[in-house]
């Protein structure tokens, strides 16, 4: 394997230093240089390699094994065409190694059709760049699309999940975000949005800049930093607040800040972040005991759960059910 192969190689790992990230894109500042680059894109997206921190096959063995594969069909050779022009851009993982992401073609053949889709595994976030440079931190579990026609005819996403967005100023050409309940139109800011489609919440904080929050009745709220809106779709009920941005975007860093949070609030978060779900022998227990604290992700269960019970008098019972998730008794 020469230098360029070990850079791509590391890269793909997400193991590159800066200095290593340096010379890569020195290299790829020519044109044939850029498609070797996708060339090995091509390899990490049809064998599943980009969610792993180690493949299973060495990229010059998968290589070889890809240039020997003629079966593959017209149509097939088509798609791939057209969304490696899309999946080079917004598979952007650089050396943030507890970051996973898929990319894939789920539209149909017109070309004024083609939807793409970025999913996070349900094990880490994701983070990717869009074609017109906009950054997305994807939560585990979160599905973002768009189709083919977008920063050309419009700049549009629907999202499934919860979303960071650091979104490219373009004030001719507005960025609206999609949901199942409402859409979020901005044009140049930093905002999160949680929305998924089995949830009747609706929740969207403004970090920096405007937002416009549009209901599915085409009501308009107009946000300000610092403010979160909830729309409770069963009640058609809208809540703006102020409150400590940190709190609600801290997850695109691998933490999670509780700040004067009832017990019942941050069981309900850690069975989001864990594979558990909590269950109370006395239900005051999760209403009348606060917390407050930060931990990372990388934390485990077990360690958050001492952590908590340095604070709150409370007896802990785990039941493992793999692969269930594990029952976690408190009284």
């Amino acid at each position: 394997m020469n230098r360029i192969e070990q850079l791509i190689n590391r890269y793909f790992h997400q193991k590159a230093s800066a200095d290593e990230l340096r010379e890569l894109d020195a290299w790829m500042a020519e044109a044939s240089n850029k498609q070797t680059l996708t060339d090995y894109l091509k390899i990490w997206l049809w064998t599943g390699q980009l969610e792993q921190k180690q493949p299973d096959i060495k990229l010059e063995d998968t290589w070889s094994r890809i240039q020997e594969r003629q079966t593959v069909g017209k149509a097939r050779k088509l798609i791939m065409k057209t969304f490696l022009r899309y999946a080079a851009v917004i598979i952007i993982l650089l050396n943030v190694g507890w970051w996973g992401a898929r990319a894939y073609y789920v539209g149909a053949m017109d070309p004024e059709g083609q939807v793409f889709s970025v999913s996070a595994n349900r094990l880490n976030n994701s983070l990717v760049t869009l074609p017109d440079q906009t950054l997305v931190y994807l939560r585990p579990g979160t599905n973002l699309q768009y189709d083919s026609r977008f920063n050309k005819k419009h700049r549009q996403v629907t999202l499934d999940g919860e979303a960071y967005f650091e979104v490219a100023r373009d004030e001719a050409n507005p960025f609206t975000v999609i949901t199942s309940h409402a859409r979020v139109n901005v044009l140049g800011t930093r905002f999160n949005v949680c929305a998924r489609q089995e949830s009747s919440v609706v929740q969207t904080t403004l970090v920096e800049g405007k937002v416009e929050f549009v209901t599915g009745e085409g009501e308009k709220y107009l946000l300000e930093p610092d403010q979160m809106l909830e729309l409770n779709s069963e009640t058609s009920t809208v809540k703006v607040t102020q409150v400590n941005t940190d709190l609600y975007t801290a997850w695109k860093d691998g933490k999670v800040i509780f700040r004067n949070a009832t017990l019942g609030e941050i069981t309900r978060r850690l069975e989001e972040i864990y594979h558990v779900k909590f269950r109370y022998k006395n239900q005051s227990l999760a209403d009348n005991y606060r917390f407050s604290g930060t931990f990372h992700y990388e934390t485990s269960i077990g360690d958050v759960i001492t952590m908590l019970k340095i604070s709150i008098p409370m007896e802990v019972k785990r039941v493992e059910r793999f692969p269930e998730p594990d029952l976690i008794y408190l009284e």
